[in-house]
């Protein structure tokens, strides 16, 4: 054996594994090929230089963090362009924001908050993903960071026997090209993710989650066609069905200052502290023999571990119970405002929180992306909680538990609704007590210092947040934004 196949065979061993190695020695050899001179061939100067120029190119260079962006978006707009794409016509988009209008029209009588301050728009799936990338962005990069680091640790541990041949073909700083390589890989898995999901949202918030910034409601007419090939509903039912569930999201999500702040953190919470299985990474590392071809089949759902950490598990729980709300709430509304107006309302009720439950492409892609199961799994409880709400409180009191995330029930109040509507009466000694200490103070309420109560311009209310420039007292009533004596865990 010559002193190149010796060096060549070392190089592999030490990189990939003695089994992996043996696998392309004995693949080349029975090609004809002697690794010995592949090695001498790749080492000459007049050749070097255009592999490791190649090699970078095809990489990429991310520039700009854990993952590389710029590959995600010409991946995800590659992907749409091949295998999804989609034209918008004059007569579609006009359809689709006439939908939108009619649904604000729809649910103006069914909640007491104010429609979306933004436009009304349809997008093609191109259009879509535009809109959504830099949510998108900040929800998976923390897991992209863990996964990063993982991969980097892994390779640099394989690559410290290296010969300094491959260090050279590395670029002679082994851990910047490694970030790079990892990096590239992210943004091409990443990008394929946001086309799966430009091919299926219908809209700006899928399954609850706010994937759009700023003020606005949108549909994406291509995907609410498909959706709907197989129901016996029309077409135009079916859309303005989703047209109405999309201004309901979008009204809440616009008019409830903490709600989209809380839902994306709470995500970036989980996803910040995603463990890393090291053993998959070091099986896959030594499989892909660090091409660019073979890394781009890297498989990121066996990266996850399956355990969560307790806070993630608190966080799983707070973001579940949160979009089961929201989900429960558009579907309520919606459901109401539809009731006179769609034929198939019921049933596409029904079909569409299946869909949020189960087969929601956020769940779907999140899951494989980022080991995050977005169900919100109490869908049904919440909308027999916001219709019991509307029973016992009225439209305007049931949407003014919004104000607030210590208004909105617990996860325990979606299983037991009634607790949370049980008013404790005072006793007797309480009430006589109440009255004394009225008659006493009551003279001298008028030379006390008015403090403005919730909704009546104080900066407190600012923080709670309010729908619009509507919830005077003046149009309410003394009470109108007063909430519900509520069980001391509400």
């Amino acid at each position: 054996m010559s002193e190149n196949s010796d060096q060549w065979e070392k190089m592999l061993r030490a990189v990939l594994g003695d089994e992996a190695a043996e696998q392309i020695i004995g693949q080349m050899r029975s090609q004809g090929i002697d690794p010995g001179e592949q090695m001498q061939q790749m080492m000459d100067p007049a050749n070097f230089n255009q592999v490791v120029s190649q090699v970078r190119a095809m990489l990429g260079s991310s520039g700009e963090g854990p993952v590389n962006w710029k590959i995600a978006e010409q991946v995800a707009r590659e992907t749409i362009q091949r295998d999804h794409y989609d034209s918008l016509s004059a007569t579609e988009g006009d359809q689709a924001r006439s939908s939108l209008q009619t649904a604000n029209l729809w649910l103006d009588p069914a909640t007491d908050i104010d429609p979306c301050g933004g436009p009304s728009q349809a997008w093609n799936r191109l259009d879509w993903l535009a809109h959504t990338l830099p949510t998108f962005r900040r929800l998976v990069e923390p897991v992209g960071e863990n996964i990063s680091r993982a991969f980097i640790a892994t390779m640099s541990e394989q690559m410290e026997h290296a010969p300094d041949e491959l260090k050279n073909l590395m670029g002679g700083d082994p851990s910047q090209m490694m970030e790079s390589m990892i990096s590239s890989v992210l943004g091409m898995q990443f990008g394929s993710g946001l086309a799966e999901l430009a091919s299926q949202a219908f809209g700006t918030s899928d399954a609850g989650l706010p994937l759009v910034e700023g003020e606005t409601a949108a549909l994406v007419p291509s995907n609410v066609t498909e959706f709907g090939r197989d129901l016996d509903a029309e077409e135009n039912e079916v859309l303005l069905f989703v047209a109405v569930r999309e201004q309901a999201a979008a009204r809440l999500y616009s008019r409830v200052p903490w709600l989209r702040r809380q839902v994306l953190d709470t995500v970036a919470a989980y996803a910040r502290e995603i463990e890393i299985d090291t053993e998959s990474i070091e099986e896959q590392v030594r499989g892909m023999n660090f091409t660019p071809e073979s890394m781009q089949n890297l498989d990121l759902g066996n990266l996850f571990t399956p355990s969560d950490t307790p806070s993630q598990e608190a966080s799983l729980a707070r973001l579940e119970h949160i979009l089961s709300l929201v989900e429960g709430w558009v579907s309520a509304v919606s459901a109401r405002a539809v009731a006179a107006q769609l034929p198939h309302a019921v049933p596409l009720g029904e079909m569409f929180s299946r869909r949020s439950a189960t087969n929601s492409p956020v769940n779907l892609v999140f899951g494989s992306l980022v080991g995050l199961d977005l169900k919100p799994r109490k869908i049904r409880e919440a909308v027999a909680f916001w219709r019991m709400a509307l029973d016992r409180l009225g439209m305007e009191e049931r949407d003014h538990l919004w104000s607030h995330p210590d208004l909105l029930p617990t996860a325990d109040h979606l299983e037991e609704p009634e607790s949370f509507f049980e008013m404790s009466e005072p006793s007797e000694v309480e009430a006589e007590l109440d009255a004394f200490l009225e008659e006493l103070l009551g003279g001298t309420d008028s030379e006390a210092p008015h403090e403005p109560a919730f909704g009546e311009g104080s900066p407190e209310s600012e923080d709670k947040g309010e729908f619009g420039d509507t919830g005077t007292s003046e149009d309410k009533g003394d009470d109108g934004n007063t909430p519900p004596e509520q069980p001391a865990n509400s």
